[in-house]
């Protein structure tokens, strides 16, 4: 400034003029130079500001439609398949965390264990792996429990049943590995040959209160196990068909009140899925059962053969969508698939429950689209809170580790739709 003051053009320009005059003709004053320095920041603020919104609505964009337009994934080799899919969660990672549309939706896979140690370290280790490439939020994990005989009034653990300490170590882990974990019992029975929880009655009273009571004894280690160490869920029975329509209410009430005293989370009770023609027993109707589930295994066909992927939206919407969406309206309450599974074969949707084909080859494109029908009718279904898919490992041929199905499961999980 003392160069400007110094040049005799620049003062005789300015003689006489007033000092506001001489800021506005000539260098600026502090006030118009504090304005521009304003309009600056504001001008790229808000090319900031729209740079952000173009990166979010093309990223929403290209999200739906990839979840549009995406097909089962054919693929040769699976490793080569999971690198890639690392690569988008890694990505993903990076950037702003998805907004799920239905963010309380329990997007779940089932890890099941079948030994006293089931829940250690071996499982602990490999639940990374599994959010990574399921996209899983919420891991089911589930107590094997038994008895001698349909008419058994002692109910047990046995060589399969995973210790309480190995459980909640499991139940801790997979809470402090950001997933919401989902507890559910499993019922056997030994003999003879072919029985399983859903065979278990009795003929009086005294034999049906002595059966609760004898589970509820056994059950109950591991409902406190869940409820100290950050269970989200917790499944009151499984798959007791005869024991869900036959045995008193308030058994069932007072089985309800035992486990809500011990666990003050979410509670539900698991159905079979032949049992979603009938009427809901009364005790359903309980406040404090927040959700229904039902294990999930309806056959699409009644013959062995392999459906063409593009009909299994269409099928599963007809014959699966529409009874759970039925029952739920009966029950006036939300369903959550609490166990799906597709074995890898060519005729998966045949028997559905059955994890083998003795017939049939293996099939990693119809269990991948078979798996797709069935997130493509539940994501939007607002009668239906979650979905869980038998399983990880352990699970025979349902086995979903390694198998192209686990993409089909990320594509979903991950998507702002779920």
């Amino acid at each position: 400034m003392a160069n400007v003051k110094k040049n005799p053009t620049w003062q005789a320009m300015n003689a006489g003029m007033p000092p506001q005059q001489k800021r506005q003709r000539g260098v600026p004053g502090n006030s118009a130079f504090k304005k521009y320095t304003m309009l600056f920041f504001v001008l790229a603020l808000l090319l900031f500001t729209s740079w952000e919104v173009f990166l979010y609505v093309n990223d929403n964009f290209l999200n739906s439609a990839a979840a549009r337009n995406a097909k089962p994934a054919v693929v040769s080799s699976t490793t080569h398949l999971f690198e890639n899919e690392n690569n988008i969660v890694s990505r993903r990672s990076t950037q702003t965390p998805v907004r799920y549309k239905r963010p309380d939706f329990e997007a779940g896979i089932v890890f099941p264990q079948w030994s006293a140690d089931g829940y250690g370290a071996s499982w602990q280790q490999q639940l990374p792996t599994i959010k990574t490439q399921s996209g899983a939020r919420w891991m089911e994990m589930t107590v094997f429990l038994s008895q001698a005989a349909p008419n058994s009034t002692e109910v047990r653990t046995n060589q399969s049943s995973p210790t309480v300490q190995s459980f909640a170590d499991g139940v801790k882990a997979a809470h402090d590995q950001g997933y919401h974990v989902f507890v559910v019992p499993l019922m056997g029975v030994d003999s003879p040959a072919g029985q399983w929880a859903g065979t278990i009655q009795f003929s009086n009273y005294q034999d049906e209160a002595q059966w609760f009571d004898s589970y509820w004894k056994t059950f109950q280690p591991y409902v406190a196990a869940a409820a100290q160490n950050g269970a989200d869920q917790v499944a009151i029975g499984t798959e007791l068909v005869w024991l869900q329509q036959s045995a008193p209410a308030d058994l069932w009430n007072t089985l309800i009140a035992r486990v809500h005293s011990v666990f003050p989370g979410k509670l539900t009770y698991d159905m079979n899925w032949s049992s979603l023609d009938q009427a809901p027993p009364s005790w359903m109707s309980n406040a404090q059962l927040e959700v229904i589930g039902v294990s999930e295994y309806i056959p699409l066909v009644n013959d062995r053969i392999r459906v063409d992927p593009k009909d299994m939206p269409g099928l599963w919407k007809t014959i699966v969508q529409s009874a759970l969406d039925n029952f739920s309206l009966k029950v006036k309450k939300p369903l959550i698939i609490s166990e799906i599974g597709y074995r890898n074969s060519a005729d998966a949707l045949y028997h559905s429950w059955l994890p083998y084909s003795t017939v049939s080859p293996p099939d990693p494109e119809e269990q991948a689209a078979a798996c797709d029908a069935a997130l493509g009718n539940v994501i939007p279904d607002q009668h239906i809170a979650g979905i869980f898919f038998w399983g990880w490992d352990g699970v025979n041929g349902f086995k979903l580790s390694g198998q192209p199905a686990l993409v089909v499961l990320n594509k979903w999980y991950t998507s702002p739709k779920s």
